[in-house]
């Protein structure tokens, strides 16, 4: 009885496919996948748009400038994560509608803003990852410029979208029913924007088996040249630079 149950015994701790199998209670790494339906961000808003001389001389044809304030707006975003031991891919997609505003000098700029962001990553040591991926930023931009001496507006607007390469790090760290994860991406190299950077720092809480909480907070900055673009009655090149920050919270289904 002793020999047959030595046997049993051994035969369990074997898997089908000849690999030891998991411990009771434990699953093994395989491969998680997380659908995040929608995840909602509070950023605060702030840009800075060049517009380049215009003809005609005087005040009128110097070059404009102009900061704006920051502005807390809303954006939402959804996605999904593939998480297995040594690896994860994800992607998310963004929308938000941003203004914001300065009255000295004035200057009001309005942005609805898309970005699509996929990535991939493959741990290096410990919860260390290197990554790359792509990020579309798609924007259509209205600005408002006020000509303190002659009461006028200058007006610039453009519709654009551009694909961005991406590269960065990752790190991230499972504590229990928590896991923790920070990240930095650069791009663009001129490639689509001339620089496109973010950040990003965010906890998961595993509230059930199916069921998560993810809260943080993410940073992203872009400044992107667009040629031919409308100024009045002219077409001349804008310089945008368009940074959002703030904190995110969402829900996560998982499989």
């Amino acid at each position: 009885m002793t020999a047959c149950a030595l046997v049993m015994l051994g035969t369990a701790s074997y898997a089908a496919d000849g690999q030891p199998a998991a411990p009771a209670g434990q699953t093994g790494p395989g491969i998680r996948v997380t659908i995040y339906p929608i995840l909602v961000k509070a950023p605060i808003y702030g840009a800075s748009v060049d517009l380049p001389s215009l003809p005609g001389g005087g005040e009128e044809g110097a070059e404009q400038s102009g900061s704006t304030g920051l502005s807390l707006n809303a954006a939402y975003m959804g996605g999904a994560l593939v998480e297995a031991d040594r690896w994860f891919a994800e992607g998310f997609g963004v929308w938000a509608a941003l203004s914001a505003t300065r009255s000295t000098p004035g200057i009001t700029v309005k942005s609805d803003a898309y970005f699509f962001s996929a990535r991939g990553g493959v741990r290096l040591v410990d919860g260390l990852s290197a990554t790359g991926g792509v990020r579309r930023v798609r924007v259509d931009l209205d600005t408002t410029l006020e000509l303190p001496v002659s009461h006028r507006t200058i007006d610039g607007t453009f519709e654009t979208g551009v694909w961005d390469p991406m590269i960065g790090v990752d790190y991230r760290h499972t504590r229990g029913s928590w896991t923790f994860d920070g990240n930095f991406q650069g791009g663009g190299f001129g490639v689509g924007t001339d620089v496109d950077l973010s950040a990003e720092v965010h906890a998961r809480w595993r509230v059930v088996k199916h069921v998560e909480l993810r809260a943080g907070y993410s940073l992203l900055y872009f400044k992107l040249t667009v040629a031919d673009v409308s100024i009045g009655s002219f077409q001349r090149t804008l310089v945008a630079k368009q940074s959002l920050h703030g904190p995110e919270v969402g829900l996560g289904i998982v499989f």
